[in-house]
């Protein structure tokens, strides 16, 4: 290959998603390219190569790569010269993959510490991230003394370009703690990463799933659902978080949630027998899934299906390449810390009886409960529950703070007592309770799950009203990643418990925590439902409009500007219908703007036609009914019209 032929390969290869097909294509790159004259687009192949293969998941690849590359490096510092901050940032990354790597003998992994320390001091560069792998490694060998002290050093030490990010630092900081034992020093680190304060590409979806277990652990229940329901969508699609993957079918299958595990897993059997993970993710992900099949196991469900198998035939399948795997690392490690963490990990209980996550998933085959002996104790229990049931129905409307309390003494004293239908009643009571205070919404969501969950073998319709009142509580509480997960189930399954007008509402908020979250397109798709929904309702004209807006204005950010243009049009027409003049105004101006962009070349010059419509139109209110906001828009119209005229000189031709 010449080389604007590997240059411009390289540069398509960047828009392929992460996976083999990429790894396979630069691979082939770095091939040309070693053959060719060009050192330093070599060395762009091969750094691009390196970070392929990690973010892949197929680290173990990666030094024969980077190998290479150092050597180019070296060899001409003249031509690789400007690579120098890229080839030693990633230098950090590839040697924090050999730690966790059984291929790699000790004495390599040492070699490469002590050569990324020695480049660092020639360079100036801090010892902070070196100080950190360190700890790493000692951790990873069991020495735990010796991966707090490493880690104080590294914190210690000061901060230059080559160190990691913040949120990063924390995630290796509380993973040390939580290994140690200390939960609660761990849940501490990883604070500011979990609500957000701190982030980058990959935080917080690894801190959610290792956070999961601690927060149960120490009692954090709502924090743990929280952190289930806003990380595994970040995780979900991406091959080198598998690892957290696992994570959140361990946290499922520990907390009563067997059936959302199954279902996580259904998404994922191709990982299952994929053999491009490189070891320390491949363990660590059949681990996590490990624990869920133990759990079917005891329920009796070893004949349940899994990919081309069963529960009981990829478990057993799974505790051999466990066991080798597990070996691997104690050959390397001379000890048996990791093959005894992976026992201990499969051999974990349940951490609660059943932590409600949203719509219940039920599995293939109930198991039978033990109905609870009745008993002279629990009769007199139950009349009690039912008495603080009647004192709180009696305050519910008027005084809803003391109906909470009642309700919430009648639910711990009638737990063990009271039929399970009237425990559902009790719970949605409580709801009801909940949603008359203001400012208690992420109570009233924990709340409308936990009686989501009671109703679900009763009542599935209960349940699902339920689940949205949870999501829209979340959603009003700003807390977008726990509400677009819980509006996700019911939606996905297709379920529209409400009328046409009611579910619409149900999409516009379910599109605006979408929006919050960055996920544009996700969002298009929910305003436009939610204005099909409300199409032709004379009722709900304004509804329609404010959705074909918002639609608008995401297809905007998406890129979709024909979509766009459409919907801000649609806007304008129901907006003008209503006799709303200023957001009809600006719609029309949004959808001029597109117009000019996407379509300046063009002879007919369609935004033009639009800005002189909207003109027309506003010269001629201000003379019938003149106001201030027809003033305004006039005024606006008027000046970013001349701006369009001025800029569609600018605009390249296509």
């Amino acid at each position: 290959m010449e080389t604007s032929e590997i240059q411009a390969a390289l540069a398509q290869s960047r828009s392929l998603p992460h996976g083999r097909t990429r790894t396979e294509r630069l691979e082939t790159l770095a091939a040309a390219a070693k053959s060719g004259p060009d050192r330093a687009l070599e060395g762009s192949v091969l750094l691009e190569l390196a970070k392929a293969y990690a973010y892949a998941g197929e680290r173990d690849l990666a030094p024969v790569a980077y190998g290479r590359l150092l050597r180019i490096y070296d060899d001409f510092p003249a031509e690789l010269g400007g690579m120098t901050h890229s080839v030693h940032w990633y230098l950090k990354w590839l040697t924090w993959g050999l730690i966790d790597n059984p291929a790699v003998p000790l004495h390599t992994t040492y070699r490469w510490l002590d050569e990324l320390e020695s480049r660092y001091r020639q360079r100036g560069y801090s010892a902070r991230p070196v100080l950190a792998l360190r700890s790493d490694l000692a951790r990873e060998l069991g020495d735990h003394d010796a991966a707090a002290d490493l880690l104080d050093a590294a914190r210690a030490a000061a901060r230059d370009s080559m160190s990691d990010c913040d949120a990063c630092e924390r995630n290796q900081w509380g993973t040390n703690y939580a290994q140690a034992g200390d939960f609660e020093a761990a849940l501490e680190c990883w604070h500011p990463v979990i609500d957000g304060t701190r982030s980058c590409a990959e935080e917080p979806h690894r801190v959610l799933g290792h956070a999961l277990l601690p927060m149960v652990r120490t009692g954090r229940i709502a924090e743990a659902r929280s952190a289930h329901l806003t990380g595994y969508p970040l995780v979900r699609h991406i091959p080198d978080l598998r690892r957290s993957v696992g994570e959140h079918i361990e946290f499922c299958a520990l907390t009563g949630n067997e059936a959302r595990g199954l279902e996580i897993l259904s998404e994922h059997t191709a990982w299952l027998t994929d053999p491009g993970a490189d070891a320390a993710i491949r363990l660590a992900f059949i681990s996590g899934v490990g624990v869920l099949l133990r759990r079917l196991t005891e329920l009796d469900l070893g004949a349940l299906e899994i990919g081309a198998g069963t529960v009981d035939s990829v478990r057993a399948d799974l505790t051999v390449e466990i066991g080798e795997l597990a070996a691997r690392y104690d050959a390397r490690n001379g000890n048996t810390v990791v093959s005894d963490r992976v026992a201990a990990r499969l051999a974990q209980r349940h951490l609660v009886e059943h932590l409600p996550l949203g719509v219940r998933n039920t599995l293939p085959r109930k198991i039978a409960a033990v109905a609870p002996a009745v008993t002279a104790t629990s009769e007199e229990q139950a009349e009690d529950a039912l008495q603080l049931a009647e004192l709180a129905a009696v305050r519910l409307v008027d005084y809803p703070q003391d109906a909470e309390q009642y309700l919430r003494r009648a639910l711990s004293i009638g737990a063990t007592a009271l039929p399970a239908e009237h425990l559902a009643r009790l719970s949605s009571q409580l709801v009801m309770a909940l949603s008359g205070q203001r400012g208690r919404e992420y109570e009233l969501a924990d709340a409308a799950l936990t009686a989501a969950a009671r109703w679900e073998p009763i009542s599935p319709a209960d349940a699902i009203h339920l689940t949205f009142v949870a999501a829209r509580a979340l959603h009003r509480a700003g807390r977008h990643g726990e509400a677009a997960a819980l509006f996700e189930q019911p939606l996905a399954a297709g379920e529209m418990p409400y009328p046409p007008a009611e579910m619409a509402l149900v999409r516009r908020q379910y599109g605006e925590s979408l929006r919050k979250l960055n996920r544009f397109r996700d969002a298009a798709q929910q305003f436009v439902e939610g204005a099909r929904l409300v199409h032709n309702d004379p009722d709900r004209v304004e509804l329609e409009a404010e959705l074909a807006w918002s639609a608008a204005s995401v297809l905007d950010y998406c890129g979709e500007d024909e979509q766009a243009v459409a919907a801000f049009l649609r806007a304008a027409h129901l907006w003008g219908s209503l006799g709303r003049i200023v957001p009809r105004a600006k719609c029309l101006r949004s959808a001029a703007w597109l117009q000019l962009y996407g379509s300046g070349s063009e002879t007919d010059r369609p935004w033009l036609a639009t800005m002189r419509e909207l003109l027309t139109e506003l010269e001629e209110l201000a003379e019938k009914d003149p106001s201030s906001e027809v003033a305004t828009e006039l005024l606006n119209t008027r000046s970013q019209l001349a701006d369009m005229e001025r800029d569609e000189f600018e605009v390249p031709d296509e």
